[in-house]
């Protein structure tokens, strides 16, 4: 995953559309610190010449990266990196051990199972991998303070995690983060995640784990994890006793906790 591996360049010979590769050079180089937080990047017109390709394409590429929060757009000043926005480290992330310890929160986790497996087709389409391309898979259960709170699974493409074990993970502290770990293990920093949350009923599986009935309301929360390259390096799925409060004038989640633990807060 050597970033001087990815093109400067657009090529027209490839079924991508145009608008999107611009759009990922300029990603990469916003990353890579060519463009740091409050830099002006190139104008309309300059990248026009650049990539050769038609305004509406750049504007396209433009937009997609503002949607993103890479960067804002502001009239007659042009547009910039977003202030801070690759400032943010791995207690940023919002990943679920960084929540409930930065809540003063005991939290521990059990692994229930490790295997090397060939991973499901939903996770194989969002990690972009071939169907003989093996993955490691952790299922875990968190606790606080001694109660089940969440069912977790973790998958890891083995060709970015060559010989990854359970051993590398901890019960307690930041190694029983996966964030930390890929970070301290294998040089791969998550920069960002796509997720998806939705209300479920727990199946039998899940439910005897966190102690509770079948069909007992939870959270579904399902997140890809992208590296430096915006490659997606790990697939999560988790089940959590708690339910997500959406603060859409302020953009922000409050988690409040079903079984009267501390409320938390992502960005």
């Amino acid at each position: 995953m050597d970033q001087t591996s990815y093109p400067d360049k657009i090529n027209r010979s490839i079924p991508i559309p145009l608008y999107y590769q611009v759009g990922q050079i300029l990603r990469r180089e916003i990353e890579t610190g060519k463009y740091q937080p409050g830099d002006l990047i190139p104008t309309e017109a300059e990248l026009q010449e650049r990539f050769n390709v038609s305004r509406a394409t750049i504007r396209q590429a433009i937009a997609d990266l503002v949607y993103s929060g890479l960067v804002e757009r502001k009239r007659s000043q042009g547009t910039r990196v977003a202030s801070g926005r690759f400032e943010a480290t791995l207690q940023e992330l919002a990943s679920f051990t960084n929540e409930m310890m930065t809540s003063n929160l005991n939290l521990i986790t059990h692994i229930l199972q490790f295997l090397y497996i060939q991973p499901p087709e939903a996770v194989q389409e969002s990690l972009n991998l071939r169907a003989d391309e093996m993955v490691a898979m952790m299922e875990r259960a968190r606790y606080v303070d001694e109660r089940p709170i969440a069912v977790e699974r973790w998958y890891a493409p083995l060709k970015y995690f060559p010989s990854i074990d359970k051993e590398m993970f901890k019960s307690s502290g930041m190694e029983q983060s996966t964030y930390y770990m890929m970070m301290k293990r294998y040089n791969i920093q998550v920069t960002r995640t796509l997720d998806s949350v939705s209300a479920v009923g727990l199946q039998a599986h899940e439910a005897r784990i966190l102690k509770v009935e079948q069909g007992y309301p939870a959270l579904l929360r399902s997140r890809i994890s992208y590296d430096t390259n915006d490659i997606p390096v790990n697939y999560a799925s988790g089940m959590y006793l708690i339910n997500l409060k959406f603060m859409m004038s302020t953009n922000k989640i409050v988690i409040h906790n079903t079984n009267s633990y501390k409320d938390s807060e992502r960005k």
